[in-house]
């Protein structure tokens, strides 16, 4: 139809409300849709604040191979702790220290982190994740496990 031309209704096309989802779809799947809107709505919000990097859960096994093949190693606990033990290579950047060391860390070489239990290198894993780093890796267990595990530790 021609603009100047009227609707059934005698009103011209284009003017008055337009229709709503109840009226194009009926009123038992405008909910669904409503709902299937807000969802995605939802997830692409999740999506959007959600943390920008990742790390990956690893054992010691795992660690001493990285090692081998070059991968950054960094002890998370105190000097005092370092100097008790740590792994071959480890540098030591404490995680009560990690907003000033973090743009240090290379974002284009695996990173492994590690500390006594586990619990502060995944914390600082979790850091550097919100900061865009994807190839990271947490000791699982920490020293504990490595000590268990039979792999060196340097003193």
């Amino acid at each position: 139809p021609s603009p100047s031309s009227s609707r059934p209704s005698g009103r011209p096309w284009g003017s008055g409300p337009s229709m709503t989802r109840r009226a194009l779809f009926g009123p038992k799947v405008a909910p669904l849709i409503q709902a299937a809107s807000l969802t995605l709505a939802l997830l692409l919000f999740l999506a959007a604040c959600g943390p920008k990097g990742s790390y990956e859960n690893v054992g010691p096994e795992e660690l001493y191979e990285a090692l081998a093949a070059g991968a950054v190693v960094v002890d998370v606990r105190t000097p005092g702790e370092f100097a008790q033990g740590h792994v071959p290579g480890a540098i030591n950047l404490p995680v009560e220290e990690v907003a000033r060391w973090a743009d240090r860390i290379p974002k284009d070489r695996p990173v492994y982190l590690y500390c006594r239990s586990g619990n502060r290198s995944r914390k600082a894993a979790e850091y550097l994740a919100r900061k865009g780093y994807t190839n990271l890796y947490n000791v699982e267990g920490g020293v504990l496990a490595i000590a268990r595990a039979g792999y060196p530790l340097v003193r």
